[in-house]
């Protein structure tokens, strides 16, 4: 039974991380200033690495998380504002559903392992 409960629960760690991917709305900065917007990227991408920097601790990185963040910072050097927020924060969510993941395998993993 708490097998079962425990795979019901990373089966809906992997669905609302999908959902929640796909609800994200573009950020519209067509009237805001440029300083606005680099500040809001500048925000995002710090809170983007600080959740990385959290999953790096916990050796639990998913792989494409690094190279959009990566990809974030060359867009914003690119004067492609709005996707490098897209980009960062979708890398946000990443690493924090990586250090949910890691959290949660830190106990799940024993239900999975054979005892006598």
């Amino acid at each position: 039974m708490r097998e079962m409960t425990m795979k019901n629960n990373f089966a809906l760690l992997i669905v609302s991380a999908f959902l929640l991917a796909g609800c994200g709305q573009p950020t519209d900065t067509g009237g805001e200033s440029q300083d606005v917007a680099t500040t809001s990227f500048a925000e995002v991408y710090a809170a983007a690495e600080k959740a990385l920097a959290e999953a790096n601790a916990r050796r639990n990185v998913w792989s494409k998380t690094e190279e959009m963040l990566s990809d974030a910072k060359t867009a914003f050097d690119n004067g492609d504002v709005d996707a490098a927020i897209d980009l960062a924060t979708e890398a946000k969510l990443q690493a924090e559903l990586a250090v949910t993941q890691a959290e949660f395998e830190e106990d799940a993993w024993r239900s999975r392992v054979l005892t006598e």
